[in-house]
């Protein structure tokens, strides 16, 4: 695991679905989950590309 690409990203991402989560009315707190999976999402794309930079592109 990649701790401190994880802790970097983890912050925002918590804290953004927190405030949505307790602003957002009832019929639409399901879209509090959508900065978790915009979590995942960047966290994945950052380590993809991380590893593409390290094998020179190929």
């Amino acid at each position: 695991m990649h701790l401190k690409k994880y802790l970097i990203l983890i912050a925002p991402f918590l804290i953004l679905t927190f405030i949505l989560f307790f602003t957002l009315s009832y019929e639409k707190r399901f879209y509090a989950f959508i900065p978790v999976f915009a979590f995942w999402i960047t966290y994945y794309t950052w380590i993809y590309i991380e590893k593409k930079r390290k094998d020179g592109g190929k």
